[in-house]
């Protein structure tokens, strides 16, 4: 019997911990903005996440002034978890406003996804990728860093 709540303890920690470098990233399957759905199975080579509302504005910031086709010609998605934002506050307020965004914003909905990814408090978290793979992660601050990250 010990075994069999050690075994579920030892799955638990390990499911409910985020990925890390080296782990792969099974397919994604998010809305957007629009309602869309979306179902990556190959995965860019760059996920930029923000789980706040000031890392969004500042990935807006950096996002907001480039070509609707910035993203996908630097092989990368954007996401932004809204999984604690209440369901009333995402649809009058935050939905249209993304709405208006020049580019496409893959949304979490659910908590529990939401912190299956890594994250920092007040930082932008970038997802290198090679294929499905995990190589690197990064956390950053500014619209600036997150240009330059994005192009290198």
């Amino acid at each position: 019997m010990k075994k069999v709540v050690i075994g579920l303890v030892v799955a638990m920690s390990v499911w409910g911990a985020p990925y890390s470098v080296g782990q792969s990233l099974s397919s994604l399957d998010l809305p957007d903005q629009f309602g869309k759905h979306h179902s990556i199975k190959a995965m860019p080579t760059l996920l930029i996440m923000a789980f706040e509302k000031g890392t969004a504005a500042t990935v807006n910031d950096c996002l907001g002034k480039e070509k609707s086709d910035y993203l996908s010609s630097h092989k990368a998605l954007y996401i932004a978890d809204i999984s604690k934002m209440p369901r009333f506050i995402a649809k009058v307020f935050a939905l249209p406003k993304m709405q208006k965004y020049p580019y496409t914003v893959l949304l979490i909905q659910d908590e529990e996804q939401g912190v299956t990814f890594p994250a920092k408090e007040e930082k932008i978290t970038l997802i290198h990728l090679e294929g499905n793979t995990i190589k690197k992660i990064d956390y950053l601050s500014s619209a600036n860093d997150l240009k330059q990250a994005i192009e290198k």
